[in-house]
């Protein structure tokens, strides 16, 4: 009979001061990133809804310094921030000059809202097939709270406003059109919100949307594209009569 070997129980070892030292150097750096990630995000969303709202206008430059003094950071959250807003063409920088606030021009919101014309009605064709009741009554109720919250003052009424269109657009199902769609959403929150401010009614604005959503309940694909292509021409013209009148004299 031959002989039979067991393995022996071993301790486990401790691990060394180098390995502890690693996932601590690890956990510290996750840690900052984390927190400069935030400080960005700071920068960015106080600097873009500054711009949207008008506190820094068309053209008006942005000084690093300034910005993060405003936002009790350094400049590097500062500079990332001012990048994002530069992919959202909210800003624009220019080497030797820095940063300023992207100008407003009729050329374009044209440009801009000849895209929209073309992706957003197809949006409604892609989405039709998927429109359920729960669909138009959200889109419906979104409409409402939009108009509420305009007619008492309340900024987040282009949040509903958002929300309405996209409750439409997602049932498209489409990833890549609904991406390009609010590529383009971000890039003319600024000009929305300039039309909304003299248009002649914020029910006017509601109905606009009712004749959308009308005409996709009653499946009617046609309809339903020449309103929404009615409403984003609307706001297209107010635009643009507003950014080639000429500027107000220094008084």
């Amino acid at each position: 009979m031959g002989l039979r070997f067991f393995p022996c129980a071993t301790r486990p070892r401790a691990p060394s001061r180098a390995i502890l030292r690693r996932g601590y150097d690890v956990a510290t750096a996750d840690a900052a990133s984390a927190d400069e990630a935030s400080l960005v995000a700071r920068v960015y969303r106080n600097t873009r809804l500054a711009i949207l709202r008008g506190a820094y206008q068309p053209e008006a430059p942005l000084r690093l310094h300034q910005l993060a003094l405003e936002n009790d950071v350094s400049l590097i959250p500062v500079r990332e921030a001012l990048r994002m807003l530069e992919v959202e063409r909210l800003v624009e920088s220019t080497p030797m000059k820095g940063a300023r606030v992207a100008p407003v021009s009729a050329r374009d919101v044209a440009d801009a809202y000849s895209v929209r014309l073309v992706l957003e009605p197809e949006a409604l064709r892609q989405a039709l097939p998927n429109v359920t009741p729960q669909v138009i009554a959200k889109a419906y109720e979104r409409n409402e709270e939009m108009l509420r919250r305009l007619r008492r003052g309340d900024d987040t009424a282009f949040e509903a406003h958002r929300e309405l269109h996209f409750t439409l657009y997602e049932a498209s199902g489409s990833p890549w059109l609904l991406h390009f769609i609010r590529i383009l959403w971000d890039a003319t929150e600024r000009y929305r919100r300039i039309a909304t401010s003299v248009r002649a009614s914020h029910e006017e604005i509601a109905h606009e949307h009712s004749r959308v959503i009308e005409a996709l309940a009653e499946g009617d694909l046609e309809s339903a594209q020449a309103a929404l292509r009615r409403h984003l021409r609307h706001t297209a013209t107010i635009l643009s009569g507003l950014c080639e009148r000429p500027a107000p004299p220094d008084s």
